[in-house]
């Protein structure tokens, strides 16, 4: 029984038996996917039979993956990162690129290889490292946000390297694959401007009608973002255009990026994409070339170092250079310590085009594997390793911390979360900001969302039920939890989130909105510190206005004031 559901089953559950293991050595799922890719490739154990149709998968998986990067790639991100984490993005590819380079050619490889080869070895994973400072609960840190400036430079310069390679290099289907170099690079730079400008006037014209429409529909949002990823991928890889499906689904994502649904969107297509990138991950293990394995050795070993203590070391030298203390460029440094999904992508796409051998790809891949599973480790305990090597790390203080004297680094820390500010929670945001209380708004009405955000107010589109969304706004350290959401299961479901991610920490402050009694008792047996329900709160309120001695005049009053909100709304 040959057919792709059996085959893709046996080789689904071999997967996770594999991530089981490797998750009890602490290490990234990643490494299993390479691991299977392995078992069912090069080592024989199981042979795939329909290899195409798990490439093609695989290349699903990959189209998501950049269609995720684009989305939530804003471009003005880059003014708001700071011009430290700019520099010291743009210097670590260089440096990185220039001594890989330089190593490379020491080892015997041609200066092709050596030029696709060492900018690979500069780009440092952000699904796993983000991961990994979130389970750290230091991603709101200093370095934290360092790290997040550095490698989102990194990911516009390896999205910049892959749309040249896809423009210069066209595959053999292209109508573009046989013309001279000067005339492709023309020819590259116009199918470029074209694409730009025709995704830049579907963001700003056309998109925000369709959002508009389909915004309170989940199935259609999904079925609509997963259509327009794709089906720009492939017209983008279609011999007219003559670039690369990763192209199109990066820009299919960048088209929505300032849309204010992105983040929902995000959470919608994570699990979808998580899903077909297992697939690339298993199918590029399965195309290892081992038979070569000893002559791979020596390079693998000596790149793996560089990047494990090469490439630390150089982002401690340029933030030390910036003023930051050796602990900030330490803790930060340690995170560039291996390679990428994009570094992947990245020499498979030049394999593709005719420019790397598939042992050269397989080195690349290697080299992955060795410095992720070690640089988790390095990660995760990278407090400790400061703790012991702070006396030799002190030359790296090259202006004694001047860009840390005067820090005030805002953390969303023991911050209020108001979830849906429409109409309870709209008057809730007036008091926070009068009190200056930090806070963030989630609301599922994208509308409402950027009506907050256009008035400088940290402001998510989203469903707080949904774990992306949480990790946004950093849940787990909240110090107050306010819903003014009228869906009784939504709220149930926010409670289990909050006892989930609380991870034996006081859980935060809990104020809930409920429609009746039933709602009210079950609220307050589930551990809600104060539940606001209308109708008890509407009768005491009118009660108090009877009370008075002066009703009439009273109820005139109150008229007045209720008009004036609703006009100031």
């Amino acid at each position: 029984m040959n057919n792709i559901f059996f085959e893709l089953t046996t080789v689904l559950i071999l997967a996770g038996l594999i991530s089981f293991i490797v998750s009890l050595l602490k290490q990234p799922s990643i490494v299993a996917y390479i691991l299977t890719g392995l078992i069912v490739g090069p080592l024989g154990y199981y042979r795939m039979q329909q290899g195409d149709v798990f490439s093609g998968l695989a290349q699903i998986g990959i189209t998501l993956l950049l269609f995720m990067v684009g989305l939530q790639l804003d471009v003005s991100q880059l003014k708001r990162i700071g011009k430290t984490a700019l520099l010291v993005g743009l210097g670590q590819v260089f440096f990185t690129s220039l001594i890989g380079y330089g190593i490379l050619r020491a080892l015997g490889f041609s200066a092709v290889s050596s030029l696709y080869i060492a900018p690979a070895l500069t780009f440092s994973s952000t699904i796993i490292v983000v991961k990994l400072l979130g389970e750290k609960k230091d991603l709101q840190s200093l370095y934290g946000k360092l790290v997040v400036g550095i490698f989102l430079t990194q990911d516009f310069i390896a999205i910049l390297i892959l749309i040249s390679l896809s423009g210069l290099t066209p595959g053999n289907g292209s109508i573009y694959a046989n013309l001279p170099l000067w005339e492709n690079i023309i020819m590259a730079l116009v199918r470029a401007l074209v694409l730009i400008l025709v995704v830049w006037w579907l963001s700003a014209k056309i998109f925000p009608k369709i959002i508009e429409y389909i915004g309170n529909n989940d199935e259609l949002m999904l079925v609509v973002s997963l259509a327009w990823a794709l089906g720009l991928a492939a017209f983008v890889a279609s011999p007219v255009m003559g670039f690369s499906l990763e192209i199109g689904g990066f820009l299919a994502g960048l088209a929505l990026a300032k849309s204010g649904v992105h983040y929902e969107i995000s959470g919608k297509i994570k699990p979808i994409r998580d899903f077909f990138i297992i697939i690339f991950f298993i199918v590029l293990g399965s195309g290892l070339a081992l038979n070569n394995l000893s002559a791979m050795a020596r390079p693998a070993i000596i790149l793996s170092l560089f990047v494990l203590i090469g490439n630390p070391i150089i982002v401690m030298i340029l933030l030390g250079l910036f003023g930051y203390k050796p602990r900030t460029g330490f803790l930060a440094g340690v995170t560039v310590g291996q390679i990428s999904e994009f570094s992947l992508i990245l020499v498979s796409a030049a394999y593709v085009a005719g420019n790397l051998s598939q042992s050269e790809v397989s080195l690349v891949t290697l080299i992955g594997m060795i410095t992720i599973a070690i640089s988790s480790y390095l990660i995760m305990s990278a407090g400790r390793i400061y703790d012991r090597l702070h006396p030799l790390l002190k030359i790296f203080d090259f202006r004694k911390g001047a860009a840390e004297k005067h820090l005030h680094n805002v953390v969303l820390k023991n911050h209020i979360v108001l979830v849906g500010a429409h109409r309870l929670g709209h008057h809730l945001t007036e008091t926070l900001q009068k009190h200056e209380a930090p806070f963030v708004v989630v609301d599922f009405n994208p509308e409402i969302a950027e009506f907050y955000s256009e008035k400088g107010i940290l402001a998510l589109c989203g469903d707080i039920t949904d774990s992306f969304i949480q990790e946004q706004v950093n849940l787990p350290y909240a110090k107050m939890v306010i819903s003014t959401v009228p869906d009784f299961v939504d709220n149930m479901a926010l409670l289990h989130a909050i006892r989930r991610t609380a991870l034996g920490r006081r859980k935060p402050k809990l104020i809930f909105v409920a429609q009746d009694e039933t709602e009210t008792k079950a609220f307050y047996e589930e551990g809600v510190d104060y539940v606001i329900s209308p109708h008890f709160m509407g009768g005491m309120h009118l009660a108090k206005i009877l009370e008075g001695k002066q009703a009439a005049f009273d109820l005139k009053k109150l008229r007045e004031q209720h008009l004036k909100i609703m006009a100031h709304n």
